[in-house]
């Protein structure tokens, strides 16, 4: 196992429209190797929205868990990301914004859970899930495609 060259891959969601419906996909690594999640690309072709909580790409090892990573599409928890901005990507954000704590792991915090990156590794041999969630409140939508990179070692 070597950190100095991982192997990367890029798990891709087609468009679909998660932001009303929630939506999972279950997904394995390369044989023996665990993984960090290093990006979630979000391009949206209809605005991300909910009144109460906005849609959400989440990486865990269950529907709706997000032990490995988080991205909440909006500007606010209850503002969603425009069709019009895409793409938005995770790490991006973390790097070029207020309320972030850069560093290890990457996080955004500018509002509760908006991005978090490399929480933890997904352990070699175990399936773990992408969820694409719906947001919550008024009539929620969202559609669009989604790339996770992980980097396996």
């Amino acid at each position: 196992m070597s950190y100095d060259t991982p192997q990367r891959e890029e798990y891709f969601l087609p468009s679909s429209a998660f932001g009303a419906t929630t939506e999972t996909q279950t997904l394995i690594g390369p044989p023996g190797k665990k993984g960090l999640v290093r990006d979630i690309i979000t391009d949206l072709s209809a605005d991300a929205v909910g009144t109460t909580t906005v849609p959400e790409i989440n990486v865990g090892n269950a529907s709706g868990d997000y032990s490995y990573a988080r991205h909440r599409l909006g500007t606010s928890a209850t503002a969603g990301n425009t069709a019009a901005g895409t793409p938005y990507r995770a790490r991006q954000l973390t790097q070029n914004a207020q309320g972030r704590t850069g560093g290890t792991p990457p996080v955004l915090s500018d509002f509760a859970g908006h991005v978090a990156l490399e929480t933890a590794y997904i352990p070699a041999d175990t399936a773990f899930v992408v969820t694409r969630k719906a947001g919550v409140g008024g009539t929620p939508a969202g559609t669009g495609r989604t790339i996770v990179i992980v980097d396996w070692f």
